[in-house]
């Protein structure tokens, strides 16, 4: 199989090295930039230095982060000033470096919460006010008079600025792609909501991408961190020749018209788009090669990292395993999308298919923070599963080391030792916290305690574990970590 250059979004695991973990399935491999050019959290990265890397580098194929290699990462993309010339400057490494070049790019989201965690620094005071302000301008487009707030004016101005720099690249974006330079597209909606300024700039896109007639190679759909996984997948399958057909199935019969939490559109419609930019082909039940079951999102505002939930309704994850069980008797190579809850996945399934062997049956899964994540990273995994077997490269090792990774981070983290782990420290689950350099050899330990005893209990991937010393947190928070798992002898 190929080898990929990847600039990721930036750091974090799944930007950086979940996409590695995907391609190892089909038996291929990744390049990442050195660390030193990568942005981590606040400081961003060296775009023009990543711009040298991808132009001197030797592969099959490129999968970029937009932001990244123009301005150094996601959150760079909303923290600095560089203007468009100096971002269109970089961008020309992409005619330079390997190809086919697979790109993403995301529209900037205004979130719901008085935390400049991620965000310029007045939104630790104005965060909540300028939600409700991003979908009054939404929700009145066309009105005479703009809405009415209490955001001072300058502060106003600096937050639609920033969007009219990162609009106006993301139209240069599709430009690439009318050009022939960008082989695909994706353009990713990050946190948002039905009605918010980003909601609207996602629908001009999808406009502007319908009349250029890019429908075949530009995809728009709610999610971010997982493109690169997805875009790896597309690389993929282009390359071995091969678009796997993919049934999607649901256990609820209205389940994949319900919208998902931080999402603009239900969560069927993620799921065909995620799947034309992973390369697959959707199909009816009879002539799928595989299947890509998902867990529908619940009602209520319960939130695996905002809001933890005391338990969650047996109904619907009994349900989804029992599906899930009948579609393996059926031969068939299933990945799960749990995409009950945000920010974690759903304890009740997880247990009820570890305790008789379903869960490690599975060709992936996926159940982390937003249902645009879930479903992409779910369906790149089964499209490499599906290439592999196709090209005869698949490493099922891989595969299975995949499946204990994802379940490691997306329950045994999220959805059990997280919110334990928070509730130890007093911390406050709405707003990002710190964990000083003086506490986190005590904080990693605690998590790795947790972390084991949890995946001892369930024993779902037999022959897998948690290496010893192997848990950090790369951004200094407890929302999320790193760790490596390993073959246990």
């Amino acid at each position: 199989m190929i080898d990929i250059a990847l600039v990721p979004l930036d750091d974090r695991p799944v930007c950086r090295s979940l996409p590695a973990l995907v391609a190892a399935v089909a038996g291929a491999h990744v390049q990442v930039p050195p660390a030193d050019l990568l942005p981590a959290q606040r400081r961003p990265g060296d775009p023009d230095g990543l711009a040298r890397w991808l132009a001197g580098r030797r592969a099959d194929a490129t999968v970029v982060a937009l932001e990244t290699l123009g301005l150094g990462g996601l959150i760079a993309s909303r923290l600095r000033d560089d203007p468009v010339t100096a971002v269109l400057g970089r961008w020309a490494a992409l005619r330079q470096g390997p190809a086919p070049v697979y790109a993403a790019t995301v529209v900037q989201r205004t979130p719901d919460a008085d935390d400049a965690g991620e965000e310029p620094d007045y939104w630790a005071r104005h965060g909540r006010a300028l939600h409700a302000y991003s979908a009054a301008l939404h929700r009145g487009i066309g009105a005479a008079e703009l809405p009415v707030t209490n955001v001072p004016a300058a502060i106003r101005r600096d937050f639609l600025r920033r969007r009219q720099r990162n609009h106006v690249l993301n139209q240069a974006a599709l430009g690439l792609a009318a050009e022939g330079v960008l082989d695909t597209l994706v353009v990713g909606a990050d946190d948002t909501a039905v009605a918010a300024v980003g909601t609207a700039e996602w629908q001009w896109l999808r406009t502007w991408t319908s009349w250029l007639e890019l429908t075949d190679r530009v995809l728009a759909h709610p999610g971010a961190d997982e493109i690169g996984a997805v875009l790896v997948a597309r690389a993929l399958a282009a390359a071995a020749g091969h678009a796997p057909r993919i049934a999607v199935a649901c256990a609820d019969p209205d389940g994949l018209d319900r919208v998902a939490r931080y999402e603009p559109v239900p969560v069927g419609v993620g799921v065909a788009s995620q799947a034309a930019a992973a390369g697959a082909e959707v199909v009816d039940h009879a002539a799928a090669d595989a299947v890509l079951v998902v867990h529908p999102p619940q009602p209520g505002d319960a939130d695996w990292a905002t809001a933890p939930p005391a338990d969650t309704d047996p109904g619907p994850a009994a349900r989804t395993a029992a599906l899930v069980r009948r579609l393996l008797a059926e031969g068939r190579p299933v990945a799960l999308a749990d995409c009950a809850l945000g920010n974690g996945a759903d304890p009740r399934l997880v247990a009820e298919l570890a305790a008789d062997g379903t869960y490690a049956r599975l060709a992936g899964f996926a159940g982390w923070n937003t249902a645009g994540n879930t479903v992409g990273s779910a369906l790149a995994t089964l499209v490499a599963y599906q290439v592999g077997r196709a090209a005869g490269t698949l490493d099922r090792s891989a595969a299975r080391r995949l499946l204990a990774h994802r379940l490691v981070d997306d329950h045994v983290w999220m959805s059990y030792a997280r919110p334990r782990l928070r509730r130890e420290r007093g911390t406050d689950p709405t707003r990002h916290d710190h964990v000083p350099d003086a506490e986190t050899a005590r904080v990693t330990d605690r998590i790795e305690h947790l972390l084991r005893e949890r995946w001892r209990h369930l024993d779902a991937v037999p022959g897998f574990a948690v290496a010893a010393g192997s848990v950090c947190l790369p951004w200094h928070r407890t929302y999320e970590i790193d760790f490596t798992v390993e073959e246990d002898r």
